[in-house]
């Protein structure tokens, strides 16, 4: 973001009587512990949910920062799970202030919060230097009160739910299992682009489109999947790599997916792309004949899967 996108969004006038609370979080992913956050501060009173602009975060904790979701599903899913209004505040601005600077500048004078609500493990201020404690100081000293939410856990009570176990599962083919964590499956959701058109001429085409520059992006191979058309769910599948059999030097990852049983124009519009099951990994064929032949068979594996594994439930229960 330049210019006027990187300045902080304006926050809207408060009316009389709303009891504002305030979700705090990167959100990323918007999982199962986020959503309780977020359900717990929707109970409270009109909720807004303070995050932060996903490609103004190059780093988290001096690493790399590869988010989950853009900021558009982002606000999105953080909308359908409770939050009246979302602010994704720029990293660099935010980031500099201190911990008490950003209680009293955005939580108490800009937002005007009743009640922050945060996890156990949220931290806040320049370079990370607060933690949820400090948080309930200042808001002792500026005048709202903080309400802590226990993190959500897997079935085994084993392992916290968090963004960076997801991006894991996700990088590692995974699907089901970081969808069972996000709370709906993982979606792309990007404008379709004009590709190389090669899938016409083998009679496959395919939707093509390209990830943010600093999103994670799911293991390479192909998906069981569905493509969201107006309400209709079709049946499709996605193949996310670098088209090693076509392309000797292709710069970035592209998911194309194949809409199974259904045609028509999709460049240059908002396609969301459910992945629900793991095929297999992108691999290089030997000629296009020969890939042509895997797609078709990996469009019987997927058709065959479509009443199986719970994929049609999957999509149809979907939060986008």
């Amino acid at each position: 973001m330049t210019g006027a996108q990187n300045r902080p969004p304006r926050m809207p006038d408060r009316r009389q009587g709303d009891h504002i609370t305030a979700a705090l979080g990167v959100f990323d992913g918007v999982h199962l512990g986020h959503r309780r956050v977020l359900a717990h501060a929707a109970a409270l009173g009109r909720c807004h949910a303070v995050t932060f602009a996903a490609d103004s975060m190059p780093e988290k904790q001096g690493r790399p920062m590869r988010y989950i979701y853009t900021d558009e599903q982002k606000k999105r899913l953080l909308m359908t799970c409770g939050a009246d209004a979302v602010f994704a505040l720029p990293f660099g601005e935010i980031g500099a202030l201190s911990g008490e600077a950003f209680c009293r500048e955005i939580l108490r004078d800009r937002l005007q919060v009743d009640v922050v609500v945060c996890g156990h493990d949220y931290r806040f201020g320049h370079k990370a230097s607060c933690t949820a404690a400090d948080l309930i100081r200042f808001g002792q000293k500026l005048g709202f009160r903080v309400d802590l939410v226990d993190e959500v856990r897997d079935d085994d009570d084993a392992l916290a739910v968090s963004s960076s176990r997801i991006r894991f599962l996700l990088e590692s083919g995974e699907i089901t299992q970081a969808n069972n964590l996000l709370g709906s499956d993982y979606q792309i959701m990007t404008q379709v682009v004009t590709g190389q058109q090669l899938g016409r001429t083998i009679g496959i085409p395919t939707a093509n489109q390209v990830f943010e520059r600093w999103q994670c992006v799911p293991h390479h191979g192909v998906y069981a999947s569905f493509a969201e058309i107006g309400d209709i769910w079709v049946p499709a599948i996605t193949n996310i790599g670098m088209r090693p059999t076509v392309m000797s030097n292709a710069a970035e990852p592209v998911a194309e997916t194949h809409l199974i049983g259904w045609s028509g124009e999709l460049v240059g519009t908002l396609l969301p792309v459910t992945l629900c099951k793991f095929i297999r990994p992108e691999r290089k064929f030997d000629s296009v004949d020969d890939l042509a032949a895997q797609i078709r068979r990996d469009i019987q594996t997927r058709k065959r899967l479509l009443p199986a594994d719970g994929i049609g439930e999957a999509a149809a229960i979907n939060f986008l």
